[in-house]
């Protein structure tokens, strides 16, 4: 691969320039109409319409006969009503009246935001106008008798080919949850980036970085990912650690595409901003003040998160050098490295490894207790966390000798954490051996999974776990929750890309408890069919791509 030297007018450029790139939103498209799956009466005589599947859209009713109407959609429904107005809890919902003019065809049901209309106020999504996540619409009044083929939901999204990947297993429940995080992804892209969801409706660093996992693992696209990208370059959050984050997404995106441009575009900001290499002290370990806000290199304050909310942090002690910050800023150099060498900067590209090399070592000194055998959260303090440690895990900063004990850990703490944590929790247990526990996480039905989502109305995975706990204006449609559809492709069916855009790939299948599965997985250069029975393992690769080095 040909390799980009950098002058000092293009360093410039790619740091200061905002590059020219087209509206996220012109990515989305109308997909087809979905008519109800059914339609009951509550005992108020209203008609309750399930589509089955929440999406981002509208509500589209036939013109058929004239007359008044009104309407009330939703996220959720309970006693032959939908929820609307749960204190504390972040359930969409929308009420409108009107009349129908008995045209004739189907016209689209106006969003009227306030008192008594609505649960907030959002935004029109450029040409599509106002929408909402809902799955329910509750009829109170129409003109004539509302049926499965007079009422529609409209849906916008990236328009992913569904049918690119395939997975079946002999375990149902895994096939439930996989379904569930794949319409989640296509779900909530309604504005053409990957967002923290319909709460803020914000493009964050760390949902971005699950939600591209999840995004490769169905389709053989980067666009969303690359558009998400050109947001958050010229809209940083807040959290230390989402800023690291950044540097992650921009790596995986140069694996999944080998688009070289892209680490050219993005060097000098992940050099100097993302990586918090000004705040590394003399031994390599990064000081970021722990629960103090302070100013960042971006303009854009900082501060620790871990994991969020605070209350699913099992416990974590915020130090001012951070085991969780620091981890992933070991990874970040060694990303660095490894991209610097790609657009011809080999001075960095030392440099970052020497970086690395010295964190490693400080990293070791600093947070690994040696009579418990593990590692800490922060400088001053003996607390161990299942994120400390997880993340040690991932970012690759425990040694061989020792990940059996961090390992038997994280097991055993499990979902001690978010659902944004239990991306790094199930990837600790695989890469520690730890199998079969990954697949009894993912496909539980306890308070804090998969199964629980779907049985509490979820068809889009919900920013925390549980939709019953009101303490949190959680959104119903958050995609930093669909760990289980990355790690099926990366750990289960083990597919690794060994060098940039899938020049050369890597097929370490682990499939536990399975029997049987049956599986197509996107690439760039085509799909790879795994197909397991009978003990028997068969891979189909597509032309032009190498297994191993």
């Amino acid at each position: 691969m040909m390799k980009r030297i950098l002058t000092v007018a293009a360093v410039l450029a790619g740091f200061s320039a905002q590059a020219a790139w087209v509206a996220p939103v012109s990515r989305v498209v109308r997909g087809e109409e979905l008519y109800p799956q059914s339609v009951t009466r509550n005992a108020e005589g209203h008609a309750l319409v399930d589509f089955g599947l929440h999406h981002f859209g509208w509500v589209e009713i036939e013109d058929a006969q004239p007359g008044e109407y009104e309407l009330v959609w939703g996220e959720l429904a309970r006693d032959g009503k939908v929820v609307r107005g749960e204190k504390g809890a972040c359930r969409r919902w929308a009420r409108t009246v009107g009349k129908l003019e008995g045209k004739g065809g189907f016209v689209r049901v106006p969003y009227v935001a306030g008192k008594d209309g609505g649960s907030f106020h959002p935004a029109a999504v450029g040409k599509y106008g106002v929408v909402m996540p809902f799955r329910w619409v509750e009829v109170v009044k129409a003109p004539g008798a509302i049926t499965a083929k007079n009422v529609r939901q409209v849906p916008i999204y990236y328009p992913y080919d569904m049918a690119e990947e395939r997975f079946a297993c002999d375990n149902a429940a895994l096939v439930k949850v996989h379904d569930l995080c794949k319409h989640s992804i296509r779900a909530t892209t309604f504005m053409g980036l990957f967002v923290d969801g319909d709460r803020e409706r914000t493009a964050y660093e760390a949902d971005a970085y699950i939600s591209a996992l999840s995004s490769y693992a169905m389709s053989s696209s980067g666009d969303v990912v690359d558009a998400t990208i050109d947001t958050l370059q010229w809209n940083p959050t807040w959290p230390t650690e989402w800023k690291q984050f950044f540097i992650r997404v921009v790596y995986e995106q140069w694996m999944h595409t080998g688009d070289t441009n892209l680490v050219f575009r993005q060097y000098q900001r992940m050099k100097h901003t993302k990586s918090w290499r000004h705040l590394r002290r003399d031994d390599g370990l990064v000081v970021t003040a722990g629960k103090r806000l302070m100013p960042a290199a971006d303009g854009c304050g900082t501060q620790d998160i871990v994991d969020w909310p605070p209350s699913f942090r099992d416990g974590f002690e915020m130090k001012g050098v951070n085991a969780v910050v620091n981890a992933l800023h070991y990874r970040n150099l060694r990303e660095l490295a490894e991209m610097a060498k790609a657009i011809g900067q080999d001075e960095d590209a030392r440099m970052f490894t020497d970086e690395a090399d010295r964190t490693y070592a400080a990293y070791q000194k600093a947070f690994f207790d040696g009579k418990q055998g593990l590692y800490v959260d922060g400088v001053g303090t003996d607390h161990t966390t299942v994120q400390a440690n997880a993340m040690a895990i991932c970012c690759g900063l425990v040694p061989p000798e020792r990940l059996k004990t961090v390992g038997d850990y994280v097991a055993k703490k499990g979902f001690s954490c978010t659902t944004y944590m239990a991306q790094f929790v199930l990837e600790a247990l695989f890469l520690s051996g730890h199998v079969d526990r990954a697949f009894e996480l993912m496909t539980a039905d306890g308070e804090r999974s998969w199964l629980r989502m779907l049985a509490n109305g979820a068809t889009i995975t919900t920013e925390l776990w549980d939709l019953t706990d009101p303490k949190f204006g959680i959104d119903m449609n958050h995609a930093w929750s669909t760990a289980p559809l990355n790690m099926i492709n990366r750990y289960v069916l083990g597919v690794k890309v060994l060098k940039p855009g899938y020049e050369a790939v890597e097929v370490k299948p682990n499939f536990g408890p399975l029997k049987r599965v049956s599986a197509v997985v996107p690439t760039p250069k085509g799909p790879i069919a795994i197909d397991y029975a009978d003990g028997k393992l068969t891979v189909k690769k597509p032309d032009g791509m190498n297994f191993g080095d």
